[in-house]
């Protein structure tokens, strides 16, 4: 370990490209490690034509299976367009706890996920940072709103976010470049929901710019700075501690084509490799002071996983609209059109047997079978909830692996029954014909029958892990003896290492975690370069 990087990263998506970004502009020297490739702009985004479609079809899941994809297979945004965007469910098996069913959906290259997501860029607001409060269930953010609003600006600046402002209280108004463009149908849909469901005000989605050239804007800053270096095939092991103070000293990682085993020195370590693989990482980096895991002297890591509850519907309509002349196969931003936040439990209990609440997003008129609604709640955190490490299984580079358990409570299921209820309310109130499958052949009705347990619980949600809104795991707070992070995303145990991915959440709260990931990530990389500077 000859040469001493400020910063190393582990993980270019969503989290590490921010922190790399922030530090790297600051002022520290800034090394990435991602475990997959780099992409290639028109080889890896070919035209659908070219890629295969991207409607999903069972003989695509099926040839999945086949070609080591049986996972990945079962998400939403698994195409023939989009199945070399997921890994490879051999090469990078988990388990999961008896009974607890898990689909985690996972990329493995220079972007990670971004290149798979929606893109809803939304704010969360003291309602929902600060629950416990109100409700009594389990721990509030130690960060306010306050602190973060600077961070939400900074990242929606930065990349640009369609959007308008509607003064809803717990869905906080961001900077917008301009409004998010709708169809004739949704405009309609938008005015009367105004008319006829007042108490639950709805507004457009808020979206981030698309990336055309396929590079996370991010990413292309922080190379611009000249103190930045992305080591692509890196698979992270785990990350080296002194024996005598506990702090980090470096992270060990297995060349994904050699096998070689590579160990780089740094002075801090930001562990960004998404909420699960995050607290693997650090559950396998037991040794020294740190002997049940790094950062774990509160028993906690690994636990109070949580993900986003999710129920879908959608149906046909007789005109598709479209999503525009020219439109890029690959801008799945441009698939939502309408968001409504929660409007369950906004003023105390109401009586429907469940705490917390949930959004609804969808859009009409953008894309076959005609429109799409879902609902998409929060998931109470609990300790039984959590990430272990298998010692029986490994992946193909050695590495035991994670053993995800993931279970719904009443709470949830309550909030399913609850769910159903207002879509129906939504198909029936606004002419919305409820017909899932309306548009697929018998074959297919019966293909997705039978593959209807390996998606959805038996209450009709889509299996934990669908959603692909993981969180917990390294939970943040203001007491170490419970929490693992601090309310600055670092770890108690290791001052130097810092986590800024969702695996930091204490709550899943409705929104999309994406530009709070963002935002906690930018405002850990600004910290990170002035510790560095001052220390010259």
């Amino acid at each position: 370990m000859s040469e001493i990087w400020d910063l190393v990263v582990i993980g270019s998506g969503a989290s590490g490209g921010w922190v790399a970004k922030e530090a790297a502009e600051g002022g520290a020297r800034v090394l990435m490690l991602e475990a997959g490739r780099r992409l290639d702009p028109v080889r890896d985004f070919p035209e659908p034509d070219h890629a295969g479609g991207s409607r999903v079809s069972i003989l695509t899941r099926a040839m999945a299976m086949l070609k080591g994809q049986g996972v990945q297979a079962r998400c939403m945004s698994y195409t023939p367009q989009t199945a070399h965007l997921f890994l490879n469910d051999r090469q990078n098996p988990y388990t999961t706890g008896a009974g607890a069913r898990f689909n985690w959906y996972r990329a493995r290259q220079v972007g990670g996920r971004l290149h798979l997501w929606g893109r809803n860029a939304l704010r969360i607001s003291d309602l929902d940072l600060k629950a416990a409060e109100a409700d009594g269930f389990g721990d509030s953010w130690p960060v306010s709103y306050a602190e973060l609003d600077p961070w939400y600006a900074r990242v929606e600046t930065f990349l640009g976010v369609t959007g308008e402002a509607a003064g809803i209280a717990n869905l906080p108004d961001g900077r917008y470049s301009g409004p998010h463009p709708l169809t004739a149908a949704e405009r309609r849909l938008l005015a009367d929901m105004a008319e006829k469901w007042p108490d639950r005000p709805a507004t457009t989605c808020r979206i981030i710019h698309h990336m055309p050239d396929r590079t996370p804007p991010p990413l292309t800053a922080a190379g611009a700075t000249g103190r930045f270096d992305l080591r692509s095939g890196a698979v992270v092991e785990r990350i080296e501690t002194d024996p005598e103070t506990g702090q980090a000293t470096g992270v060990t990682y297995i060349d994904a084509a050699t096998k070689e085993r590579v160990t780089v020195a740094a002075r801090h370590v930001a562990v960004a490799a998404s909420t699960i693989e995050s607290a693997r990482i650090l559950l396998n980096s037991a040794g020294g002071k740190h002997p049940r895991g790094l950062g774990n002297s509160s028993g906690n890591l690994g636990r109070y996983l949580s993900d986003h509850l999710m129920v879908f519907r959608a149906g046909t309509l007789p005109e598709i609209e479209g999503m525009g002349r020219g439109h890029d196969p690959y801008d799945f931003g441009q698939q939502s059109g309408i968001y409504i936040p929660s409007f369950r439990n906004r003023h105390g209990g109401e009586g429907r047997g469940f705490l917390r609440g949930y959004s609804l997003l969808g859009s009409v008129g953008r894309l076959e079978p005609g429109w799409f609604f879902m609902a998409i709640g929060e998931v109470l955190p609990r300790a039984e909830n959590r990430v272990e490490i298998d010692p029986s299984r490994r992946d193909a580079w050695g590495i035991p692996v994670a053993r995800v358990t993931l279970r719904h409570s009443e709470n949830e299921r309550a909030m399913v029954r609850d769910m159903d209820q207002s879509l129906k309310e939504l198909s029936e109130t606004f002419g919305l014909p409820d017909d899932l499958l309306g548009r697929e052949g018998l074959v297919a009705r019966l293909a997705y029958k039978l593959a209807g347990p390996m998606v959805y619980t038996p209450e009709g949600a889509l299996i934990p892990g669908s959603s692909i809104h993981e969180t917990g795991g390294a939970c943040m707070g203001s007491d170490p003896g419970r929490h693992v992070c601090d309310g600055t995303n670092r770890l108690y145990d290791a001052r130097n290492v810092w986590v800024t991915d969702s695996a930091s959440f204490p709550t899943n709260p409705f929104h999309n975690p994406g530009l709070t990931i963002m935002a906690l990530s930018a405002r850990a990389g600004a910290a990170i370069a002035q510790d560095v500077v001052a220390r010259r």
